[in-house]
């Protein structure tokens, strides 16, 4: 059978059983909401995905993709991620970031070895992006210097990071930047750098292997204990039970379902 047959074979087959894919109004809004960061708009989204229980593999109006219901999932994760990444990296999402969030959220759907884990993952990523979306949208709120700032402090976030040398790179005195930075952001730099750090240490224990004295390491915390302390406070769990239980509820992808 000729693709050209084959198509119009598949045409007739939906026409006849009434089957449709997924309107795309109401897809487009879907992803429009994720690229704002509009959460609340996102849930609702998220709600009527987990109502029509995801992509059924018994329902065709989503495009079966594979005979096999997991990996015809895993395909629809993987599109379903694409084109999220594509919106926010239209909407403004800095490309690299965008595009190694698309990464990691792929070959954590290629590890998944059920339905449900699926599942979990769509929700999880679809938040993140939204989140993600939303921090970025604050932004505009700042003055250029700030977001300059901000956007160098990511970066740098695994580098000495002190107000004297941002505020060489922003070409501004070390005392006007920590005026404008504390009016406009509401924290000082170096409360900001610690949060900042503590919120990527949450999201590697969670989606990376580093042990945690390496992630202390690597963040520049001064020690294993410190880390720890610093953690505690702001999460108020250790950093061996965030992940823990993170990992087991968020994904499960490091203790599969058997």
């Amino acid at each position: 059978m000729s693709f050209q047959q084959e198509l119009n074979h598949k045409l007739y087959i939906s026409r006849e059983n009434n089957i449709r894919h997924m309107d795309y109004g109401r897809e487009f809004q879907f992803y429009k909401a994720i690229a704002s960061g509009d959460i609340k708009r996102t849930r609702e989204g998220l709600k009527r995905w987990e109502i029509s229980n995801g992509y059924e593999e018994t329902e065709e109006r989503n495009g079966k993709l594979s005979k096999d219901p997991l990996q015809n999932r895993k395909y629809h994760f993987a599109i379903l991620t694409a084109l999220i990444t594509r919106f926010c990296v239209d909407a403004g999402l800095n490309q690299e970031i965008a595009y190694n969030m698309s990464d990691i959220f792929i070959q954590q759907a290629d590890e998944c070895t059920s339905i449900a884990q699926i599942n979990e993952l769509t929700k999880s990523s679809v938040m993140e992006f939204a989140l993600r979306m939303r921090d970025e949208k604050k932004k505009n709120i700042y003055t250029k210097q700030i977001v300059k700032c901000l956007d160098y402090i990511f970066d740098n976030l695994n580098q000495n990071l002190h107000v004297d040398a941002i505020a060489e790179y922003l070409q501004m005195t070390p005392s006007y930047l920590s005026r404008l930075f504390s009016k406009e952001v509401g924290i000082s730099i170096s409360a900001y750098i610690k949060n900042l750090r503590l919120e990527t240490a949450a999201q590697m224990l969670i989606y990376s292997d580093y042990e945690i004295s390496e992630i202390a390491t690597y963040l520049l915390f001064s020690s294993q204990s410190h880390f720890t302390t610093a953690f505690l406070k702001k999460y108020g769990t250790t950093p061996k039970k965030y992940r823990d239980e993170n990992q087991t509820t968020a994904m499960n992808l490091n203790h599969k379902d058997t």
